[in-house]
């Protein structure tokens, strides 16, 4: 898709997925457009990624119930290693349909940078004037970020983490 102008992408993208399908018939088939420049390979790894987690329900749902018991905006996952989207819970509309990829990236960033150092990430805070953001490593496979409206309480929100740990390892049994 990177050599192919912007305004035609979804045009040559549509008509070269119509050719392939009439090919290769009975078959189920995600397509994706998709460019080495840009954040649209770590949705696609992602895409595969979480859909063959084995406990991709019961995890959206312990994100679900996390979510409303410490009334949270948003709730993800993130896998330590691939720095890729395991799943997400959100109360609030969504407007940026990169987000998910922007924060993949800029985790997988964040650990390329400490690899090199005797520094190993643990757990970091972001506050601004809308809300506050707190990531932190969940188990040995994930990071979960929480989300807050300003005026929640994040050490409800660590303790919640804390507690959740023990009900999301029951959950996620066979998530590696």
């Amino acid at each position: 898709m990177d050599t192919i102008d912007d305004s035609l992408r979804d045009s040559v993208f549509n008509e070269k997925k119509s050719i392939f399908e009439k090919k290769v018939q009975n078959v189920s088939i995600i397509f994706y457009q998709t460019s080495i420049w840009e954040l649209s390979l770590y949705k696609i790894f992602s895409d595969i990624f979480s859909e063959n987690i084995k406990n991709s329900e019961n995890i959206k749902k312990f994100l679900e119930n996390y979510l409303l018991n410490i009334d949270a905006e948003e709730v993800f996952l993130y896998n330590k290693k691939t720095g890729l989207f395991i799943s997400s819970f959100t109360n609030k509309e969504i407007k940026d349909e990169k987000r998910f990829e922007k924060i993949c990236n800029s985790l997988k960033k964040i650990s390329n940078r400490l690899k090199n150092s005797e520094k190993r990430f643990k757990e970091m805070t972001i506050n601004n004037r809308m809300n506050t953001i707190y990531l932190t490593e969940f188990n040995e496979f994930c990071y979960i970020i929480v989300i807050l409206p300003k005026n929640k309480n994040l050490e409800l929100a660590k303790l919640n983490i804390d507690i959740g740990r023990k009900v999301f390892e029951q959950e996620i049994k066979n998530i590696n």
